[in-house]
């Protein structure tokens, strides 16, 4: 496996009125390039804890108190700020959830492409080439007209559209997408997930992080499933569909509607806040399985044939 990203032993903690809680507890996770991989789980579960490590960008209250984050087999965290500069917006890029966020309000959209480092030395002629076959790229029409736009000018779609052609200028070799089809429509957030399935197919590696299982099945390779910063199961998209293993996964999956009319089924309660400490298996309070073992000992994450499971119950 060519592996492009490996994260070994992760834990990073928040600051909260003088105590420490942890939000990533020894994340340990690889992934081969060339592959769309997911992380999943619901709002609250470190997901975007996780990639705001990756590219630290972490608030001041924050503090990475273990482990690596090994990118073509260098560690991130060792590199000082203005090194990461050059690594991230560049090798490592970020789709965002609101791509008006990565956009500057003030100026034009073609002010902000030339402004890419894989371009702004070169030539207005040879960098308005490279912009103009990056935007055709991800399906943009009326490119002039773009290029002389305003982002608020743009509607979601174009602006995530834009986004994504700013990682193809950068030549971006690992691209996270934090719940880039969040704030659009089912039919605009096809086709840019469909975006994402071209970049993949281009030998690009794409971590989507979502909440929407159903996602995961259509266009992710692997799967991994979080719970409170735990890792809780790892597999294939299609294992992890065909044959789920822990609660968690299973009580996510039968919350999706499915064309037989199947009636929804609910998880019961909500998540726990960081500050709430859990003993044993942290979804245990809302396992209709729990047993005693599963609230007094944490599972660890561990192979059951060709995935990875952290339940008592698959032990």
């Amino acid at each position: 496996m060519d592996k492009i990203l490996e994260i070994k032993n992760l834990t990073t903690g928040f600051y909260i009125e003088n105590n420490f809680y942890n939000v990533l507890n020894k994340i340990n996770l690889e992934f081969e390039k060339g592959k769309i991989h997911a992380l999943a789980g619901e709002s609250g579960c470190g997901k975007s804890a996780f990639v705001n490590t990756i590219l630290k960008l972490l608030p001041k209250n924050a503090k990475i108190t273990s482990g690596e984050i090994l990118f073509q087999e260098q560690n991130l965290l060792d590199i000082k700020e203005k090194d990461f500069n050059k690594i991230r917006g560049t090798k490592i890029f970020l789709i965002p959830q609101d791509p008006f966020m990565s956009l500057d309000p003030l100026y034009k959209i073609e002010n902000q492409l030339m402004e890419i480092n894989s371009i702004k030395d070169k030539n207005k002629e040879e960098a308005k080439k490279i912009i103009t076959n990056a935007l055709e790229e991800v399906k943009i029409q009326n490119i002039d007209n773009v290029l002389k736009s305003y982002p608020h000018e743009l509607s979601g779609g174009m602006k995530q559209r834009v986004i994504i052609a700013m990682a193809l200028i950068s030549n971006a070799e690992l691209i996270l997408a934090d719940e880039p089809t969040t704030a659009l429509d089912v039919s605009v957030s096809n086709s840019i997930l469909d975006l994402l399935v071209e970049l993949k197919n281009k030998n690009k590696t794409i971590l989507l992080i979502t909440h929407d299982l159903s996602i995961v099945y259509n266009y992710c390779d692997t799967a991994t499933i979080m719970y409170l910063g735990d890792i809780v199961e790892k597999a294939t998209s299609k294992e992890l569909f065909k044959n789920p293993k822990h609660p968690y996964t299973k009580a996510l999956l039968a919350a999706l509607p499915t064309k037989k009319g199947k009636k929804l089924e609910n998880i019961k309660g909500q998540i726990s806040p960081i500050t709430q400490v859990i003993s044993g298996c942290k979804f245990h309070p809302r396992c209709q399985y729990t047993q005693e073992i599963c609230v007094k000992n944490v599972p660890l994450l561990e192979k059951c044939n060709s995935r990875e499971v952290a339940c008592w119950l698959v032990k």
